[in-house]
């Protein structure tokens, strides 16, 4: 029931999106499994142009990259974006990043976590920050929890990020009262 579970949290998602700013645009993670299903392009079609991005979660390996890049190919002529969630954790790998292009290489929270003090970290993040700028892809970073972690992260030039140090989570009416933008 996986799959049927992922695909109901996606359309109740959806079901608020005109709710949220029209410069403000919702991320829903989605299994390798659930995006290759032709149900949740059928689903996310209509809400293109930039407001939805696809997060590929990195719980379980993908089985072919090939058919992953053709539904990553329609996403993006539907306007959808495409992300690589919790990059560095789990199968989100650098061979994961590569073979699927992702227009958002979001940062895990184990490679933010005290970057302002490692500089493996920093080194790591800081050659994916130049990766995607070379590949046309945003870097976002997630978990950041100290002003020196925020510091660090704009310093390297990664320009958006989430965590408690930027603004605890929100009800939906509040959404975008704290700017989330590092750069």
């Amino acid at each position: 029931m996986g799959t049927e579970l992922e695909l109901a949290a996606v359309k109740a998602a959806l079901a608020q999106l005109d709710r949220l700013k029209p410069t403000q645009f919702m991320a829903i993670n989605a299994s390798p499994t659930v995006v290759l299903d032709r149900r949740l392009h059928d689903l996310l079609r209509k809400y293109g142009q930039g407001r939805v991005v696809v997060e590929i979660t990195e719980h379980q390996p993908v089985e072919s990259y090939d058919e992953l890049n053709v539904v990553r190919s329609r996403f993006r002529r539907d306007g959808i974006r495409v992300s690589i969630d919790d990059a560095g954790a789990g199968y989100a790998s650098l061979h994961h990043i590569l073979k699927l292009a992702p227009d958002i290489i979001k940062l895990d929270i184990g490679l933010t976590r005290d970057i302002d003090k490692d500089p493996i970290r920093r080194a790591l993040a800081a050659s994916l920050v130049m990766f995607a700028g070379e590949s046309k892809a945003i870097v976002t970073a997630e978990g950041i929890e100290t002003s020196g972690e925020y510091a660090t992260l704009h310093d390297l030039g990664v320009p958006w990020g989430q965590g408690f140090y930027i603004g605890h989570p929100e009800a939906l009416e509040d959404a975008g009262s704290r700017l989330s933008h590092i750069a």
